[in-house]
């Protein structure tokens, strides 16, 4: 007899959270990356941005001392090089070719401020709604490079994305 009210405790539980479930309404407009984007405050996008920077400098560095760990000779003295003789050791080339999103800048109170890429991204996905469904850690791997919505749009339009724009 206890199992069988443990069961219709159970059962009642499911059928509530899916009829939760079922009435929940999808918008439409955030199915996509930009709608996602668009909806997020501001201070969400800057925690986006300020995530994505730092995963990725932390990556790639990580990823340079392995390549120096595989590809360096122990032992091998190597010269430090400069602007006009780069570095032979691998992790010095490896970290030569990381994006350095250096247009973060510092605020009057300290903050860090991310608007030099929050800004163009929100730009982007507001003019060029068709091109929403790009991801927006695509728009930000290309603001290493490229520093407007309108360079981002020409990225768009020779398709330089694996995601095509929603139609």
């Amino acid at each position: 007899m206890k199992h069988l009210r443990g069961i219709g405790a159970v059962s009642s539980l499911v059928i509530i959270l899916l009829i939760i479930c079922m009435t929940a309404q999808v918008r439409t407009d955030r199915l996509d990356r930009g709608g996602e984007w668009l909806s997020w405050s501001p201070e969400k996008r800057t925690t986006y941005v300020d995530g994505f920077i730092t995963g990725y400098q932390l990556g790639s560095h990580n990823a340079c001392v392995a390549a120096e760990q595989l590809f360096g000779k122990p032992g091998k003295m190597y010269r430090l090089g400069d602007e006009h003789h780069p570095s032979e050791m691998p992790s010095a080339r490896c970290l030569a070719r990381m994006e350095t999103y250096s247009k973060v800048k510092f605020t009057v109170s300290g903050d860090l401020d991310f608007s030099a890429y929050t800004d163009v991204i929100t730009e982007f996905y507001t003019k060029h709604p068709e091109y929403r469904g790009i991801p927006f850690a695509n728009l930000m791997d290309s603001l290493g490079r490229y520093k407007t919505a309108d360079e981002l749009y020409q990225m768009a339009l020779k398709g330089q994305w694996p995601m095509r724009p929603v139609r």
